[in-house]
Formats: structure tokens, sequence, C-alpha cells
């Protein structure tokens, strides 16, 4: 139970930082306006804005099933792991599209 606790202030933690960088990706699209770059600001505005809720609803569905696990007294720290993990995933696939959206030209 306490490895199940120490990862979800972890999840919490991380779920904060990676929803704020998600949102400062915005700011890589500010060098569209230069000449020779190209921007899907399509892509990147749905990315900006749909990546901190999908953060979001990790650690919640993380969060409920912890719970559920707990009151069932199953072993929940492998979720709250998993979760973790999620996570990390969401804003990995997040960083790539956002910077996939910007091409730098000359």
């Amino acid at each position: 139970m306490v490895a199940t606790v120490v990862l979800l202030l972890l999840g919490a933690v991380a779920t904060v930082v990676a929803s704020r960088g998600i949102q400062f990706m915005a700011l890589s699209f500010g060098s569209c306006d230069a000449p020779g770059n190209r921007c899907d600001e399509g892509l990147g505005g749905t990315v900006v804005t749909l990546g901190p809720v999908v953060v979001a609803l990790v650690f919640l569905v993380t969060l409920v099933l912890c719970v559920l696990r707990l009151v069932r007294r199953r072993l929940t720290w492998p979720v709250a792991l998993l979760g973790l993990g999620v996570l990390v995933v969401v804003f990995v696939v997040a960083r790539l599209l956002a910077g996939g959206a910007v091409s730098i030209g000359i």
C-alpha cells in the first residue's frame, strides 16, 4: 500500500508537470511567421488543447482503478506503475506530434 501511495503521488506530480509541458509546447508555434517555416497549426492546436486533458484522464483512471483494487484488497502498485508509464508515453507522443507540426526551413 505504501508503494501505491508513493507511485500515485509521483503520478500526481508528473501529471501537473506533463500538462504544463504540453501547454508550453504552444510556444514553438511562435516561429511560424518566419520566412521558410511551415506549421500545421491545426495539429499543434489539437495537441496543446487535448494533451493535458488526456494526461489528466490517464491519472484519473489510474487513481480510480487503484482505489477499486484497494477496496477489493488486491495488489495495486502494478496498476499505479502502469499508469505512470502510460502518462510518460502520452507526454512523449504529444511532444513528437507537436514537434512534427513545426518544420523550420531556411
